[in-house]
């Protein structure tokens, strides 16, 4: 039987996971895309450096993968895990944003 909640702790408020979970989407959606793009559909040939930018943006759709895992977990409820959800979230989106500088600094 599940553990049942703790009425003396508050929980999210309606509508903040799922405002998260569309947030996560879109961004891992635009992530996904820039990486098909740059690997797959970008003229010229590969070079050593190139992979320097796709590697960083694999890293941050992976932490980004991460954040939406969690967002979508039961526990995610609590405000403290809810927190280091947001964070593990903001922390993929800033890995792939350096990733896509890298990428216009390399082409």
């Amino acid at each position: 039987m599940p553990p049942t909640p703790d009425a003396s702790k508050p929980g999210l408020p309606q509508g903040y996971r799922q405002g998260l979970v569309t947030a996560i989407t879109v961004f891992l959606g635009f992530s996904l895309s820039f990486l098909r793009f740059w690997s797959f559909e970008a003229p010229g040939q590969w070079t050593r450096i190139g992979v320097v930018p796709a590697g960083i943006v694999a890293a941050g759709i992976v932490v980004q993968l991460v954040a939406l895992w969690r967002s979508l977990a039961l526990f995610d409820d609590e405000p403290t895990h809810y927190a280091v959800t947001v964070r593990c979230f903001f922390g993929g989106l800033v890995v792939v944003v350096v990733g896509v500088f890298v990428a216009t600094l390399v082409a």
